[in-house]
């Protein structure tokens, strides 16, 4: 078992370790996507301050004026902290990778950038196309999530392989002892081999764990209705509430700071984090809040449904009051990402990422080496014996 188990462990790393370290590498720099894109874009946070900031619907008027052809706008995406901007998505176009995003200034409504989603020039969501979709679609989404399946399998063959064996020694009939200590640390006997070899099997146990949880919520995340069955066999689990649609088909419909007020009247103390504006007159708006005991950080998943005519409440839902099995999968994502764990969290997930990286550099090298000393004897063993067919003759 241990050399089935060693043999899909190198051949397996070999072919697809190239592409899993794309995926984690991409991964990592997602860990703190907004940071870095305010940094790759400082024209997005730059503003004037203001005692009196923007309304909402002050907000998506001047996103909308601001992209060609004035579409709805579909979302707004709350400023994640202060001296971060707003920003309002609109229908993806014909032929773009992804919808068309607004930032605008909190302050004055002043529209700071219009951007194409996952396109190079909006540098991280085109990191983040590469990381989720590997910029083929949904075949390649698919192929990521097969990878996380992959990376699932090296862990528990690395950890198989990594199980040390019990010396040959043997005392009062005994067999010998394993040595943990050598399993949990690197040599500097300065052989160079042993060091790669040590420093591949000590990164990979240390985190072991880590790599299990992205790696199985990245496969929550591209196969949801697989994951969720295997999960609602286990745990109580109940269905995700349909989207009531508005009761009202007639009138004029409310401002976006109007259905918050509503919205923050269902969640005292939460935090407003995205609205999803009525897609058509028969529809409701959407509010996301971070309720008091949520895993995540820059998002919400408790949610409130507000008929865009009469304001009534039509549905809330706290994420932390779902059953089990229902706060199991909406932690997949934050876990994924690191925010549910805070900032030193999300620093180890981004180490992590940069692991499957690490153990594809150090396995090749340790293949490598091991298959040019193969040659090496195979050579020396063929001259040795062009040597001793020559001596007899």
């Amino acid at each position: 078992m241990r050399k089935t188990f060693f043999i899909l462990h190198k051949y397996a790393g070999l072919f697809l370790g190239l592409l899993l370290s794309l995926i984690g590498i991409t991964g990592s720099l997602l860990v703190f996507d907004h940071v870095l894109d305010e940094t790759l874009a400082p024209e997005t946070v730059t503003f004037r301050p203001s005692t009196h900031p923007a309304s909402y619907a002050e907000i998506l008027a001047a996103a909308q004026a601001a992209v060609p052809g004035n579409p709805s706008p579909t979302r707004l995406m709350i400023q994640r902290q202060a001296g971060s901007p707003h920003v309002v998505r609109f229908p993806r176009p014909e032929g773009a990778p992804g919808p068309v995003e607004v930032t605008v200034s909190p302050t004055d409504a002043e529209v700071l950038a219009v951007r194409g989603w996952g396109t190079p020039e909006y540098t991280m969501t085109w990191i983040y196309r590469l990381h989720y979709t590997l910029l083929a679609g949904k075949n390649g989404k698919t192929v990521v999530g097969l990878m996380g399946l992959l990376l699932m399998v090296f862990c528990v063959t690395g950890a198989v392989l990594w199980w040390p064996k019990r010396s040959r020694a043997k005392s009062n009939g005994k067999n010998g002892q394993r040595d943990w200590k050598r399993a949990f640390s690197i040599s500097r006997s300065g052989n160079r081999f042993r060091f790669y070899f040590d420093v591949h099997k000590v990164f990979g146990i240390y985190f072991l764990p880590l790599l299990l949880m992205i790696s199985f919520s990245g496969v929550t995340l591209v196969f949801p209705q697989q994951v969720e069955a295997v999960v609602g066999s286990l745990f109580a689990t109940e269905p995700r509430p349909a989207l009531p649609p508005s009761r009202t088909d007639r009138g004029v419909p409310l401002t976006a700071d109007e259905v918050v007020a509503i919205g923050e009247r269902a969640f005292p103390g939460g935090v407003l984090k995205r609205i999803y504006l009525p897609r058509n007159e028969g529809d409701s708006y959407g509010l996301t809040f971070r309720a008091d005991g949520e895993a995540w950080t820059n998002y919400g998943a408790s949610i409130a449904r507000v008929d865009q005519y009469s304001g009534e409440l039509l549905m809330t839902q706290n994420v932390t009051e779902i059953p089990l099995g229902n706060k199991i999968l909406r932690w997949q994502f934050p876990l994924h990402n690191g925010d549910a764990l805070g900032i030193v969290g999300r620093w180890l997930v981004l180490l992590a990422g940069l692991v499957p990286a690490l153990l594809f550099a150090t396995g090749s090298y340790l293949w490598w080496k091991k298959r040019r000393l193969q040659r090496q004897k195979a050579s020396t063993a063929s001259g040795n014996a062009r040597i001793r067919q020559t001596s007899a003759a």
